[in-house]
């Protein structure tokens, strides 16, 4: 899997963790009208997802630079910096 590959499927996971954070925490809304735990429990899920995005964007920031590390200093093999 190369570098470019690798970012855009952790980006696409930080999207996805969230839409949601954002679906789950609405549901949360709207079910807290009716009372219950119901709207408690979709709160707790929308900080996990938000959690689980900010796990996945940490990832790509600090694993992604450091892969395929070359001698010139470029860090992707398929298109060196120098050349």
């Amino acid at each position: 899997m190369t570098r470019l590959q690798l970012h855009r499927l952790f980006l696409g996971l930080v999207v996805l963790f969230i839409v949601g954070a954002v679906v789950l925490y609405v549901l949360s809304i709207v079910l807290a009208s009716r009372g219950g735990d119901t709207a408690r429990h979709f709160d707790s899920y929308a900080i996990f997802a938000f959690m689980g995005a900010v796990l996945f964007g940490i990832i790509d920031f600090f694993v992604r630079p450091v892969m395929h590390a070359t001698a010139d200093g470029s860090r992707d093999v398929d298109t060196p910096l120098n050349g």
